[in-house]
């Protein structure tokens, strides 16, 4: 049975060790993509803060002319006083500072390191083929992981012995990193397994719950509206979210234009868990709210959902889960380095024993 199980664990680590490196390496960047997003951008993220902030419509104003007949698709308000307004365009996102309108830069879209870090991470930058060899490689490491615990749990290594780069050295350093850091992987593992299978998954915890999926764009279409007259301005319908949310963070208003209501995305301040922020639609004529989307109302399969990619981005208790996320990110390719070195050595060792 153990040597079955080996040869199961070699043959994982061979046919999906580059693609779960991949995976490691680019799941530690993703960890603090936020943070690298602000550093790798700092000349157009951040703003000297001072002076009362510019409504949306002036900010809008001041990219339409800088950038004329290019519809806004969004309004990106500002996190943090120090941190630039965003508004989007089909070219890109446009970083303005809110204090005096000025013109930041322009961030193209899937275009900087970051973005394709993220398309390597999620299908390898090459679509749909991509996206099925991630799925399977998470599965595979997943069942590495188990079978790994199997081999290691007989003798229980725990430290390292051995003079450094020795074979011994290299047997206990991958055992004893195995072992540290199975907890925080199998957490990443399972979760990027999910997110793999989410619609079979999902479609499981909804008749667990007895529910049907709908479609969010179809609920809005249900609801009614008045239509005709001026189009209230996106400050006006800002100031009806915070008029019935009050003290949350508006992180995106989408125009009219594109949908045809306002759209408002917004969280309470400080929630670490995120992946579903609460909406509305706003009639931009009358200004009313004719549909919500409240995470309290969330069903079972987006709630589960919520939690499993805030586990998976390490994003579920702020910075200290990102730290572990990435550090156990970071032992994927140092256990497929070991890994290597180590069937690379046994097999010459087989090689000389024979001849």
């Amino acid at each position: 049975m153990r040597r079955l199980i080996v040869k199961i664990h070699l043959m994982i680590a061979l046919i999906a060790g580059v693609f779960v490196v991949i995976l490691g390496l680019t799941g530690s960047v993703i960890a603090f993509e936020p943070e690298l997003d602000r550093l790798f951008h700092s000349d157009i993220f951040y703003v000297k803060t001072g002076g009362r902030s510019l409504s949306l419509a002036a900010i809008g104003a001041a990219v339409s002319h800088k950038y004329p007949g290019e519809p806004i698709v969004a309004y990106l308000p500002s996190q943090s006083p120090d941190f630039a307004t965003e508004v989007i365009l089909s070219r890109g996102i446009v970083a303005v500072n809110q204090y005096t309108g000025e013109i930041l830069g322009v961030r193209r879209r899937g275009q900087t390191f970051l973005g394709f870090v993220r398309a390597l991470h999620i299908r390898l930058t090459t679509g749909v083929l991509g996206r099925g060899i991630v799925k399977w490689s998470s599965a595979a490491l997943l069942l590495a992981m188990f079978s790994g615990l199997y081999l290691w749990f007989p003798r229980k290594v725990i430290r390292i012995r051995g003079r450094r780069w020795t074979t011994l050295f290299w047997w206990d350093l991958h055992n004893v990193i195995g072992v540290f850091s199975l907890l925080p992987l199998l957490a990443l593992t399972a979760t990027g397994v999910v997110i793999g299978f989410e619609n079979p998954i999902g479609h499981l915890l909804d008749r667990f719950e007895g529910t049907a999926r709908i479609d969010s764009v179809q609920v809005n279409m249900a609801r009614q509206f008045v239509a005709g007259g001026d189009e209230i301005p996106p400050d006006e319908a800002l100031a009806v979210v915070e008029a019935k949310f009050p003290g949350v963070a508006v992180h995106r208003v989408q125009m009219p234009k594109f949908g045809g209501l306002y759209r408002v995305s917004f969280g309470k301040v400080g929630r670490y868990i995120t992946g579903r922020e609460d909406s509305v639609s706003i009639d931009p004529h009358s200004g009313e709210i004719v549909a919500e989307s409240l995470a309290r109302n969330s069903s079972l399969r987006e709630r589960f959902m919520i939690v499993n990619g805030a586990v998976h981005t390490g994003s579920i208790l702020g910075t200290t889960t990102k730290l572990v996320a990435a550090a156990a990110s970071l032992t994927i390719p140092i256990q497929a380095v070991s890994g290597l070195l180590l069937w690379l050595r046994r097999r010459r060792r087989t090689s000389g024993e024979r001849s």
